[in-house]
């Protein structure tokens, strides 16, 4: 993340219309608004041209919602006057949201299963679920369990590295565990320009990072998904990972290094069966929480809700952790929660209710890809699964649109399906 003063500059420089639509984004604006309210222009893609741009303005790497949450998070952190609190509280950045992120739901028996593995020399968990899922969470609870034995812990997001090249990702790869470590930077200590990539990151953690610890140490990988669109990149990178794992079977100095790697998608990255670390180790997949797990959930905003409650709420947003948070956080804040909780529903699958940036955001993500509105389309004209090309049912997955039966797929809840008949069919169920 750039510095205050590289923000300032950039921000003070920026041409007006650009900065304008900078604004307008973390404000909360549709795409939409802000082509007919901010540039006054008929084409969207003048919009989409904006924002791309503001990403290369702030070394913003990826794209979609990911991207989005890192515009927010830098705006938020140097000028949080324009930043609306609705936008903090979809992408669980706001001191409001904060009551969600310390409320931990267990899903036994991962939890255990995890805490067991972590402890075994090369251990390698692998957790993958849907964006929103819980996913952060838990790796979160394995890092704490692991400083509970003594561990050192590395939580690295990959949206901090760059995708340009796989020396330079490498590089900031072992710069910012270092960083996490407490460790100075000595790259030209160890990084030798005759040796390829991945021999010389494995030279910096096994000459330097790993040499300096005395203690295993838990390197947390999150949103590991995003290297995959980058081929180099990812295949460097995840076959320097599985290399990493064996090693630590037959290499004193690699058994100290327990690895959490987390991504939100199934992986299309070519690699072999011997290259690949994504079948290995444990792998965790996280389902949405069941009715007993919503009920303990929302005991934990102080709410008491009946079991028909419960069911009427679980009917619009199932057992997704991140809609049920909202939920709570909502009804926890206005008094007789049961009595609100019509009204609730009937508000939230529209832009009047909480979820409306959310959906929003998931509307303009479609919308911007031809094929994922046509299938969101096909999806939303039946209640029967839909069997969708495997990249397009990937790509919603990821998002958390859809959830899986065998080879085909529905979406996720009924708050999707009302949102999404009305504004891309016309239809209100």
């Amino acid at each position: 993340m750039i510095h205050k003063e590289a923000f300032d500059e950039k921000y003070k420089n920026m041409p007006r219309k650009r900065r304008r639509v900078l604004e307008a984004v973390v404000a909360g604006k549709t795409h939409e608004a802000i082509r007919d309210e901010v540039l006054g222009v008929s084409d969207i893609s003048t919009v989409r041209h904006h924002i791309c741009q503001i990403y290369k303005d702030f070394e913003i790497p990826a794209k979609g919602l990911s991207a989005r949450c890192e515009l927010v998070k830098l705006v938020n952190r140097y000028k949080p006057e324009l930043v609306a609190e609705q936008v903090l509280i979809d992408f669980e950045l706001s001191s409001r949201s904060g009551a969600a992120q310390e409320i931990y739901i267990e899903r036994p028996p991962i939890e255990a299963r995890c805490y067991q593995e972590i402890v075994r020399v090369g251990a390698l968990i692998r957790i993958k679920a849907p964006k929103l899922m819980g996913k952060t969470l838990l790796s979160h609870q394995i890092l704490a369990h692991g400083e509970e034995l003594g561990y050192g812990r590395v939580y690295l997001n990959m949206n901090e590295l760059p995708f340009t090249n796989l020396d330079k990702f490498l590089q900031s790869f072992c710069v910012r565990v270092g960083d996490n470590l407490g460790l100075s930077e000595q790259l030209d200590s160890y990084w030798n320009k005759s040796l390829v990539s991945k021999v010389n990151c494995k030279r910096y953690f096994e000459q330097y990072l790993l040499a300096s610890l005395d203690s295993p140490v838990v390197l947390c990988l999150d949103g590991v998904e995003q290297v995959f669109p980058h081929q180099e990149v990812a295949q460097g990178f995840l076959t320097l990972l599985r290399s990493c794992h064996e090693d630590a079977n037959s290499k004193e100095i690699w058994k100290n290094l327990r690895l959490i790697v987390v991504y939100a998608t199934e992986v299309y990255v070519n690699l072999s069966n011997e290259q690949s670390p994504f079948n290995v180790g444990l792998p965790i997949e996280l389902l949405e929480f069941s009715d007993q797990q919503v009920k303990t959930f929302a005991q934990g905003y102080g709410l008491t809700l009946s079991v028909d409650s419960v069911t009427k709420l679980m009917g619009m947003v199932g057992g997704h952790p991140y809609l049920l948070s909202q939920a709570f956080d909502h009804l926890k804040n206005h008094p007789a929660a049961e009595k609100t909780l019509d009204n609730f529903l009937a508000l939230a699958p529209t832009e009047a209710g909480i979820y409306r940036s959310h959906l929003r955001e998931l509307l303009t993500s479609i919308k911007e890809h031809p094929e994922l509105l046509e299938a969101v389309k096909l999806l939303v004209s039946t209640t029967n699964p839909v069997r969708l090309d495997a990249t397009i049912t990937r790509k919603l997955e990821s998002i958390g649109l859809v959830e899986r039966h065998g080879n085909d797929c529905s979406l996720r809840c009924n708050l999707y399906r009302q949102y999404f008949s009305d504004r891309i069919l016309g239809k209100r169920e």
